[in-house]
């Protein structure tokens, strides 16, 4: 039995389910997420339901019987001991417990990637007429999805808010590259995008669609030829089950702004990564090199 607890918004709730699903499938064993946070943390919700994953529900919270009924309370539970990738995670076997952490490189979970693809793509049922318009219209054109998070990173300074020239810088390389491309713009904060992207030329802003809708531009992100990613698991994912073979990605080579955490495993190896760097004067943000 693999349990994994989880914890966060959608794309570390994927990180922990391709990590245990993995462990799970190399095993042998069966997959239980632990969604009991979720009771104890209001401000998040369960969102992995609308996707197409292969795994137990529980909530060792509020199920005290089921705990007692799986031997939970017997297993030892296994921490995430920094943030790069773990290999004694793949000597893990029977009786495992996942718990408080992210999980968050494709390493452990590389072996497995087409199932995992397909197994964290979207029912098709939880998809709007809107999306599925907007998905045809992205295959129209030489598309680039584009990904800023503000509003959530204003809070936790620790993370960073990439700066408009880190984009900008992109831009410039891009440009070059695809001149011809569209781009396709996902933020929480869409006004502001509105504002500082009128620069970029054929540019379109999507309304955000909130928190019930956010697997929905993360699947929209997916469906684009190329992506640039914030330094959020959410976008990510977005450019990760984008299954284009001659995809591009680039992101920010710094995914924290207020810590030093070890973080080299984030970013699969071929995708491009821009200097970035914090700012001195706020530890919350960064500014472009």
């Amino acid at each position: 039995m693999i349990v994994v607890q989880l914890l966060g918004g959608l794309g570390n709730q994927m990180f922990q389910y391709a990590c245990g699903r993995a462990l799970a499938l190399r095993t042998g064993k069966q997959l239980f997420l632990d969604i009991s946070s979720y009771s104890i943390s209001p401000g998040r919700r369960y969102e992995l339901d609308v996707l197409n994953i292969q795994a137990n529900i529980i909530n060792l919270e509020e199920d005290k019987e089921i705990e007692q009924r799986l031997g939970i309370p017997g297993i030892p539970a296994y921490f995430e001991r920094q943030h790069n990738f773990d290999q004694n995670v793949f000597s893990l076997r029977d009786g495992v417990f996942l718990q408080g952490g992210f999980w968050q490189t494709e390493k452990y979970f590389q072996d497995f990637a087409s199932v995992i693809r397909e197994e964290l793509s979207p029912k098709l049922p939880s998809l709007s007429a809107e999306s599925l318009n907007i998905a045809m219209d992205i295959k129209k054109y030489l598309s680039i999805a584009i990904h800023v998070r503000r509003t959530d990173y204003a809070i936790y300074d620790k993370l960073g808010i990439l700066p408009m020239g880190y984009y900008e810088n992109v831009r410039r390389y891009l440009d070059n590259v695809f001149p011809s491309a569209r781009y396709y713009i996902f933020s929480d904060d869409v006004a502001w995008c509105k504002r500082e992207f009128t620069v970029f030329p054929n540019s379109y802003v999507l309304e955000h669609k909130g928190e019930l809708g956010c697997h929905e531009d993360l699947w929209l992100m997916s469906q684009c030829q190329h992506n640039v990613i914030a330094n959020s698991t959410y976008s990510w994912w977005g450019a990760w089950l984008n299954n284009n073979p001659q995809k591009l990605v680039i992101a920010p080579d710094r995914w924290f702004a207020g810590e030093h955490l070890n973080t080299q495993d984030v970013l699969p190896d071929k995708w491009i990564k821009v200097p970035v760097q914090n700012n001195c004067e706020d530890n919350g943000s960064f500014i472009a090199s």
